[in-house]
């Protein structure tokens, strides 16, 4: 049988945005993204749950995340479920994330891009940045 391993998440950034770099030079971006999810209570009622889930880019896509994007952004995000073993202290432990392969803007951003467009005597803000100028 083969696996199969796709994560496909729609969300709100959760922290800060901070762009890395590691030793070899490649960028690095660890997401917090919030999702939501309706559920019921325990009493009956409808409530939500939140679900918090590290994401990481790498690569030209980090840097346009922590160029475009912040703390409570909507993203889209697609990726595969990552597994991380250790021991600290004698005792086993593990985390699950995502590798983040492909990202989309989702609705207006919650800050200013700082692109402008001249269409009308008065200056209005374009809500996403140029297509072309995205490497994706």
């Amino acid at each position: 049988m083969r696996s199969f391993n796709k994560t496909i998440l729609m969300g709100r950034i959760a922290r800060d945005v901070e762009l890395k770099n590691i030793r070899s030079g490649t960028s690095l971006v660890e997401l917090g993204i919030a999702v939501n999810e309706r559920c019921k209570t325990q009493n009956g009622e409808w409530g939500e749950a939140v679900h918090f889930i590290n994401v990481t880019f790498w690569g030209k896509r980090a840097e346009v995340i922590s160029q475009y994007l912040s703390k409570g952004d909507a993203i889209l995000v697609e990726g595969r479920l990552k597994q991380s073993r250790w021991e600290s202290d004698g005792q086993s432990h593990s985390r699950i994330t995502v590798r983040g392969e492909e990202f989309s803007f989702v609705g207006a951003p919650q800050r200013d891009l700082g692109l402008i467009t001249h269409e009308t005597e008065t200056k209005q803000r374009t809500p996403h940045p140029p297509k072309d100028d995205i490497p994706f």
